[in-house]
């Protein structure tokens, strides 16, 4: 079963490849292991200045636990979101 979180995460990303490398939660620190998937979407039903913009990332990390991230890079403030815990 998929658990939504939407919790506002802090993101760091690989200097080399630009994807999360670690995040931090709830006072825990999560080393990514493997973006397993990403891809970006768009809300092409509003006005360009009032769209969402974001990058989704399914990562797993060593802790062995599969998350979907996004990055909302849209118009106004940019943010990290951990959006929902996947099931293996």
């Amino acid at each position: 079963m998929t658990e939504f979180i939407g919790d506002e995460i802090e993101v760091r990303r690989s200097r080399e490849s630009g994807l999360p490398a670690s995040f931090a939660w709830r006072g825990r620190e999560y080393e990514v292991a493997d973006v397993e998937r990403r891809w970006r979407s768009f809300d092409f039903r509003k006005t360009w200045w009032r769209r969402r913009h974001r990058d989704h990332y399914v990562v797993e990390t060593t802790t062995c636990e599969r998350l979907e991230l996004y990055f909302h890079r849209g118009p106004g403030r940019k943010y990290w979101v951990l959006y929902r815990r996947l099931d293996r």
